[in-house]
């Protein structure tokens, strides 16, 4: 019997949050997806533990961030460092919101995935087949052809466009396009233990910085916590998994020995990429593309953000909206972003796993003497370390400012801003929201300054409609509101000032703000005509 035949434009493998991230933003978009999953169900048990305030945002944009909301703490947590005595040496306490939550939140994996899938059911035009596994693949200049066997054994055939491999860090895609794995030799054992019902009020991630027994720990929602302990080598799985040395580990640090332990197993920690994240019209997307250590906690968060830059791209392509040439950016900026957060995470094991016990005290004495200088403490306190999501190439358009000021490339801050009604009597409609709940979740062209109405009047181009931008003007602090408001024109205020601080003083730019929220270009409204030329030329013929 010949098998079913289903076809789609993007047909995604693995219901990870990367895939179920991409799922749910292709399904916004409006994009007949495909997404199939070899187990039954989304996972059952704890993995990643943390979500940063690039992947909240992305959850904002998505739809989802009340839901998911539910599950995490978004109260946020620090890192306080601790000798191998339990003195505490140093702690890091980031305050700052610029992306409109907090920088590290605790949340539990399973429950997220469970809130993406139900997220799911508002797509008639995604399907969803858990239990059904992939058997092999074949792609030719149009699309991807996918053998899939189902629950029964039942064989079927989908066709699609595009390919999206969210299939984990064993890829199996990836080995069949023999994409090699590279970079780093980081390799390390750890003992991961997961329990519930803990007695303990402590709100912030604990790291025991020791030369023989490295540890970490994390608070999480419903009573939930998470051990880490690094292994020896002359130390065998079997034998770290024992409850005797389980106990001891935990004993080591004033850890509960009486809490229900509800998952515990050995992982091996890689720092590695993909030599490819792209093989014709298969995209590497998550663990598929990139293996994180997990001592900044950017695994997972990494994958969300393969699946907000790889969602927008792949709609406006199949819409003809922009040229498929765009699909190439989608490594391009990635894989540099994806590697210096890689990279973050082995500088922050190797502060909690120093080589001796001479290494151990001179790093405790080094980072003591550093937070006696105020400039010094507040970039570990605010996590400025972790490197900021920036593109230096890609779909964007150089403006020729200095790279270190210039917002070309960079994810636009999302403060808080009052919401202009223009039907209301003055102030009386006005609300306070996040930037990106006038923005919206695609294309945005953005005026700042005390005259943005009027700049956003003028710069009329087809590329815009084309590109369905919002038209939003923002507002500084002083300004008036102008009236009439054009049709289709949203308004802000920015109240806080939070703008005033990015642009030149009493100056207006206008940018184009991409869909997953970071800048195309920004320019002042006497260059609109080089601009646009720019962006025409990186958004190619229509339809093709």
């Amino acid at each position: 019997m010949s098998a079913q035949r289903m076809t789609a434009p993007v047909l995604i493998i693995g219901a990870g949050p990367t895939g179920l991230t991409l799922a749910n933003l292709l399904g916004l978009y409006g994009v007949e997806t495909i997404l199939v999953e070899q187990h039954a169900s989304t996972v059952q048990e704890p993995r990643a533990v943390s979500i940063d305030d690039e992947s909240l945002r992305t959850m904002q944009a998505a739809g989802l961030i009340d839901e998911v909301a539910k599950d995490v703490i978004l109260g946020g947590y620090g890192y306080h460092y601790f000798t191998r005595h339990g003195r505490r040496f140093a702690a890091v306490l980031p305050t700052a919101a610029d992306y409109g939550y907090p920088r590290r939140c605790p949340f539990q994996q399973p429950l997220f995935e469970a809130t993406l899938r139900q997220g799911l059911a508002r797509f008639p035009h995604v399907t969803t087949m858990f239990g059904h596994k992939l058997n092999g693949f074949t792609q030719d200049e149009t699309g991807v052809t996918a053998a899939i066997e189902g629950p029964d054994g039942t064989a079927l055939e989908i066709r699609a466009d595009y390919l999206a491999a969210c299939d984990g860090g064993s890829s199996p895609i990836r080995k069949l396009l023999g994409i090699p794995l590279v970079g780093s030799s980081f390799e390390e054992r750890w003992v991961v233990l997961d329990i519930v019902n803990r007695k303990d009020s402590i709100q912030h991630t604990h790291v025991y910085c020791s030369a023989e027994r490295p540890a970490i720990t994390l608070p999480g929602p419903h009573g939930t916590r998470r051990w880490e302990f690094r292994l020896r080598d002359d130390e065998t799985d079997a034998e770290a998994l024992k409850p005797e040395s389980i106990r001891g580990m935990l004993q080591l640090y004033g850890g509960d020995t009486e809490a229900e332990i509800v998952r515990q197993i050995v992982y091996t920690f890689h720092a590695r990429t993909a030599e490819r994240w792209r093989e014709g019209r298969v995209f590497l997307a998550g663990d598929a593309a990139h293996l994180t250590p997990p001592f900044a906690g950017q695994g997972m968060n990494s994958g969300i953000r393969d699946a907000h830059n790889l969602s927008w791209k792949l709609a406006a392509t199949i819409a003809g909206r922009i040229a498929p040439a765009l699909l190439d950016s989608y490594a391009q900026e990635r894989r540099p972003h994806a590697w210096s957060l890689i990279m973050m995470a082995v500088r922050m094991g190797q502060v909690m796993n120093p080589a001796t016990r001479l290494r151990e005290n001179l790093l405790v004495n080094a980072i003591r003497f550093a937070n006696l200088v105020p400039a010094v403490r507040d970039y570990f306190m605010q996590m400025k370390f972790k490197p900021k999501p920036r593109f230096e190439a890609g779909f964007l358009v150089p403006n020729g400012e200095d790279p270190k000021i210039s917002l070309v490339g960079r994810m636009l801050p999302q403060p808080r801003v009052v919401a202009v009604d223009p039907q209301a009597p003055a102030g009386s409609g006005d609300k306070e929201v996040l930037l990106d709940e006038i923005t919206g979740t695609g294309f945005a062209l953005l005026a700042y300054g005390s005259d943005a109405v009027t700049a956003l009047m003028a710069a009329e181009h087809p590329l815009w409609r084309r590109l369905e931008a919002r038209r939003v003007a923002l507002l500084p602090p002083d300004a008036k509101l102008p009236a009439p408001i054009p049709n289709g024109f949203s308004v802000a205020l920015d109240r806080a000032g939070r703008f005033s601080k990015l642009f030149p003083a009493g100056q207006t730019r206008l940018l184009l703000l991409r869909p997953d929220r970071y800048v195309a270009a920004v320019f002042a409204p006497e260059h609109i005509d080089s601009t646009v030329a720019a962006l025409c030329k990186l958004v190619g013929p229509q339809g093709q």
